[in-house]
């Protein structure tokens, strides 16, 4: 479903939430600037946020981006990926309008790293997010960033 909400060019952020029978096995994470409640509504309005099914730390950026921002990029999209489990992290992966592009398995607790995208890409509108699984099948799912490529333009 969210694939074809973002197929029909919805900009979402990603979260978790549990109901009243299922306390506590997923949570809503945002990047909020200060511990303040106007602060942490401010990062969800920005998709600064992220959802997991467990105590996994996400934090996925691109330059000053962070997940949920939409931006101008010249050349290619760099991604710096932080993942950091309860548990060692069975898979990681960077997804690209529709595409896995790139995938690790690094098999330990906490992963850092970077990925440039070596696909040539034209002009336009491109999303990408970054999906961490636990051994245990727990996991955290990164807000999309959407990047705008000008360069074929030469804009």
């Amino acid at each position: 479903m969210v694939w074809n909400a973002l197929a029909m060019q919805y900009k979402l952020g990603f979260q978790a939430s549990s109901d009243h029978i299922s306390t506590h096995i997923s949570y809503a994470v945002a990047l909020a600037e200060e511990a303040t409640r106007a602060s942490v509504l401010d990062a969800f309005k920005r998709a600064h946020c992220y959802g997991a099914t467990d105590n996994i730390v996400l934090d996925v950026r691109s330059g000053e981006h962070l997940m949920g921002d939409e931006f101008d990029a010249q050349g290619p999209v760099k991604l710096k990926v932080l993942v950091h489990g309860t548990r060692p992290i069975a898979k990681v992966d960077v997804i690209k309008d529709f595409v896995y592009v790139y995938s690790t398995e690094p098999n330990r607790a906490k992963v850092e790293f970077e990925w440039t995208d070596g696909e040539s890409r034209g002009p336009g509108l491109s999303w990408y997010y970054v999906r961490a699984i636990q051994d245990d099948g727990e996991l955290a799912w990164a807000s999309p960033m959407w990047v705008r490529s000008r360069q074929a333009t030469g804009q």
